[in-house]
């Protein structure tokens, strides 16, 4: 990422020199929210799978906007961006005489409904270079690569057992209704250890810039490759990345 930033900006700098309509080159910032809408996989297909995860995040950052006619030009951007997905998974299973969840004092035989929820917060640094058309003035229309760099993250696990049913020990029954929670918290690498260092996506959207100068933007991002890849026994899951980003900006320049 230390080579690529560079690079970036020194595009941008030496399309500007040599761009003859250097004028009309603008800069902005920018500041919005993003929905992780999470593609899943589990092979071989469990019967309780997971849901997919969904979360609302943030994003902040600056753009360039450079171009190579009235119609046709670029638009390089950087951002944060922190992403949010939530998941849950749910398991009932149905126990006869078990000696396990009496550790062998005792056999249970009842339901026991096992409830996750897990909180997953990601950070990533955001590099776009969309072609930028725009058909009229203030009307943009943009599509082009992203990369995404994940900078950290941390994840928060809720676990809830809950067990219905009759305990017999020593030849006495007992009913049994009872709830166990569980919590748990990753921060660092142990929250991202399955989460791949970058993650490429294609990238639509439209944006209207106002002649004061204000900027909205709404796009699409798809992943193009896997942001999430883990292999646990004979099972392995696999999560594509979909985004879709709203952002208000500012921008300068533009001047003849």
């Amino acid at each position: 990422m230390k080579r690529i930033i560079p690079s970036f900006l020194a595009a941008g700098i030496l399309a500007i020199a040599i761009n003859p309509l250097s004028a009309q080159v603008t800069f902005g910032g920018k500041l919005g929210v993003n929905y992780l809408i999470g593609s899943q996989k589990i092979q071989p297909e469990p019967k309780d799978a997971p849901t997919t995860p969904k979360g609302l995040g943030l994003l902040f950052g600056g753009y360039v906007g450079i171009p190579f006619s009235d119609i046709v030009g670029i638009r390089p951007e950087m951002a944060f961006s922190f992403r949010k997905g939530k998941s849950e998974q749910t398991i009932n299973t149905k126990l006869n005489n078990d000696q396990q969840v009496t550790g062998g004092n005792g056999t249970f035989t009842g339901t026991r409904d096992y409830v996750m929820e897990n909180d997953q917060r990601l950070t990533y640094f955001q590099v776009n270079v969309p072609l930028m058309l725009t058909p009229t003035e203030g009307l943009r229309i943009m599509v082009g690569p992203s990369i995404n760099f994940l900078l950290g993250g941390k994840s928060n696990t809720d676990e809830t057992y809950t067990f219905k049913g009759t305990l017999t020990q020593n030849g006495q029954q007992q009913t049994i209704d009872q709830q166990n929670f569980e919590a748990s918290k990753k921060k660092g690498s142990s929250a991202i250890k399955d989460f791949k260092k970058a993650d490429i996506m294609a990238m639509a959207g439209v944006g209207y810039t106002l002649p004061v100068g204000l900027d909205l933007d709404m796009r699409f991002y798809r992943g193009l490759s896997t942001t999430y890849d883990r292999t646990e026994g004979t099972s392995r899951q696999r999560i594509w990345t979909n985004l879709v980003e709203f952002a208000v900006g500012w921008t300068f320049g533009g001047g003849e």
